[in-house]
């Protein structure tokens, strides 16, 4: 009798071959359990400690290792279960799953609750937080009292405001990341000003905090309420409790206000009105609403949350409706994203960019400065780089076990579209900057001779400050880093003259202004569409520079260097897992960022290549933009060196691939 094999488990179709190019089979989930395993000594050295949770199907215990820690949890049940664990010695530590690499709720004294499918599991490395120190911290801060016996004026006046200002102010303002002057040994803040929100003998304040170091004088703005009610000392105050204060007979606490729902409330309703809050006859607050947001009906406010973790601003998300921006650090002159947001929603009329409703800006003789600045709130699925950062997760955890990939278009198609998507957007967006020629701020204008004189001269001293940078600094860089610069610092004479060289006398292009710090994180996902966020410009600039006008390379420029942040970021986060063929990797992420390059160029220029703003010779066209690719990756190894030293890796590899590209091949 002739033998029948099965056609679902017979060995034509479960066999090595077919289960290696299966992402879900049992061969590849072993071999991910295996990588992920020797990711970490715990598991053949480290201790382990049972624990008991609160259902008795699932298993649960602790693996460590010196400081690793490794909680694992089994559901020993046919059926889904839902169980709590007391991880409180571990409070403060975040569960990361270390197979997806995905973070769960961060650790307190509350059981933690986890959910398992039947016969699930789950291995989290705890991990410590270093961001989430400056908020832990401040509950071993020793606290001083401020006694407002004189209300705000205490703040600035007498022997409380010298307390205020010594002893309150220099504690409360190292744990914040907008202050730029932490570790400084000289310098004390001073309070310049405290101008009021309302009536009243204690509303709300925006405080003006001057303060000089070693580093240069800064103005900060700090929003300021007093929430009356006893303060538990004993316990970690919310990081944004900046003092204990006492009035006479009343108790409470000195509160950071930029999140607290009132004042963000009277702020809003400010703006709508244009009411002008004065401090002296010098020194006054402007509110003032664009003209839709004056004719709109003010809504209520019930819930106000901040947004991510802050930087150089504070930014609040109010009932879905709207988002106000607070600038921490105050310049003087015109603040770019005030300018263009009022250009792209009243005059340009673009639609593919928050509104701006109203803005904050400090008038004083010295000029202007800009506070805060209201935008209708967008619904979104997230930033760019977030959907970037998940599709290639997905990606090289595939890549990392199946044999084969497909060429770089097909194995991209669906990625490829939304870059594409953004390319036409910006492109529409830099037509729309160069559509009226009434206002000279944003007019389109010739590129001049001189101006390619000035962007040669200005990137070949950046560049050889850099390279002096680099060579002095060569030792302190890591294993990435330094192989790359030894090779660049051998040939930093030739690559200083292919810049010195790759622009012509002349070019036949228009410049215009330009989004000026143009990245993933700068473009929110909105259905099926996208929309540019955050005019702001690189913060680190002065606004004239901010607000100088370039061809549409520029912008085009700093995309193409997200895309390779984006590729190096996956990459660390996979070698995490400990890959095999890390090489290998590395050539598949060489495929997708080029794959995306062009997807994304070849789109914006189908969408403005026709006006003056790309030159309509292409060879022309590629020169300017590597002028511009060059011009940026310079700025990120002066701003790496500075602030990520672990990272200068990644400009610097992206200067040889710009310099020397038929040797990166």
């Amino acid at each position: 009798l002739p033998v029948i094999m099965d056609p679902v488990y017979g060995y034509q179709a479960v066999n090595v071959e077919a289960q290696s190019r299966s992402i879900s089979s049992m061969l590849n989930w072993m071999k991910r359990m295996i990588a992920v395993r020797k990711t970490s000594k715990v598991f053949g050295r480290g201790t382990m400690t049972m624990l008991r949770p609160t259902n008795r199907c699932v298993m649960a215990y602790l693996r460590q290792y010196g400081q690793e820690v490794i909680l694992c949890v089994a559901n020993l049940s046919r059926a889904a279960q839902s169980t709590e664990i007391d991880l409180s010695p571990w409070r403060g530590r975040v569960p990361v799953e270390m197979l997806g690499r995905s973070r769960f709720r961060r650790i307190d004294e509350m059981p933690f609750v986890v959910t398992l499918a039947p016969y699930g599991s789950f291995w989290f490395l705890l991990t410590e937080e270093a961001g989430m120190a400056s908020a832990d911290t401040i509950g071993s801060r020793e606290w001083v009292t401020v006694v407002l016996e004189r209300g705000w004026r205490s703040l600035s006046e007498g022997r409380t405001g010298h307390q205020f200002e010594r002893e309150v102010l220099p504690a409360f303002l190292a744990t914040r990341r907008w202050f730029a002057a932490k570790g400084s040994q000289a310098g004390v803040p001073r309070v310049n000003a405290v101008l009021p929100f309302g009536e009243g003998d204690m509303p709300p304040v925006l405080a003006l905090i001057d303060h000089v170091s070693p580093r240069g004088s800064a103005r900060y703005a700090l929003p300021l309420v007093v929430s009356w009610g006893e303060v538990d000392r004993a316990s970690a105050p919310p990081a944004s409790v900046i003092a204990p204060v006492r009035q006479t007979h009343r108790e409470g606490a000195l509160i950071d206000a930029v999140a607290e729902r009132d004042f963000i409330s009277s702020i809003v309703r400010d703006i709508h009105a244009g009411r002008v809050v004065s401090a002296t006859a010098d020194v006054q607050l402007e509110l003032r609403p664009t003209a839709r947001f004056a004719t709109q009906q003010l809504p209520p406010i019930a819930h106000v949350r901040a947004s991510g973790a802050e930087q150089s601003n504070s930014t609040v998300i109010i009932d879905s409706s709207f988002v106000l921006k607070f600038y921490r650090r105050l310049s003087p002159g015109t603040n770019p994203e005030l300018e263009m947001g009022r250009f792209l929603t009243d005059v340009a009329d673009f639609p593919n960019t928050p509104a701006l409703l109203g803005t904050i800006e400090l008038v004083e003789r010295g000029g202007r400065s800009a506070v805060a600045v209201l935008h209708r709130f967008i619904e979104n699925q997230g930033d760019a780089w977030s959907h970037a950062a998940s599709y290639l997760d997905r990606f090289l955890a595939e890549a990392s076990v199946l044999p084969d990939i497909p060429a770089a278009g097909d194995a991209h198609a669906a990625y490829l579209n939304r870059v594409r998507q953004i390319g036409r957007r910006t492109g529409e967006l830099h037509l729309a900057l160069a559509s009226s020629t009434e206002d000279p701020a944003f007019a389109p204008e010739p590129v001049t001779a001189e101006d390619v004189a000035n962007w040669t001269s200005g990137l070949v001293s950046a560049a050889e400050a850099m390279f002096e940078e680099l060579a002095r600094c060569y030792d302190q860089l890591g294993p990435r880093a330094k192989p790359i610069a030894r090779t660049l610092l051998a040939r930093r004479w030739e690559a200083v003259e292919q810049m010195r060289a790759l622009l012509p006398p002349e070019i036949d292009v228009d410049k215009v202004r330009q989004h000026g710090d143009f990245h993933l994180g700068q473009i929110l996902i909105v259905k099926d569409d996208v929309h540019i966020v955050d005019f702001e410009g690189e913060p680190e600039r002065p606004f004239q520079e901010r607000r100088r006008k370039a061809p549409s390379a520029r912008d085009a420029a700093g995309f193409i260097r997200s895309l390779d942040y984006a590729a190096t970021a996956a990459l660390h986060r996979i070698l995490e897992t400990a890959v095999e063929e890390p090489q290998r990797l590395l050539q598949v992420l060489d495929s997708w960022r080029n794959a995306a390059t062009d997807a994304f160029l070849v789109s914006m220029r189908n969408t403005a290549g026709a006006s003056r703003l790309w030159p309509q010779d292409a060879a022309l066209a590629d020169r300017l933009l590597r002028f511009f690719v060059l011009e940026k990756a310079v700025y990120e190894v002066g701003y790496e060196f500075a602030n990520r030293p672990d990272w200068v890796h990644v400009p610097l590899s992206g200067l040889w691939r710009t310099l020397f590209p038929a040797e990166s091949a």
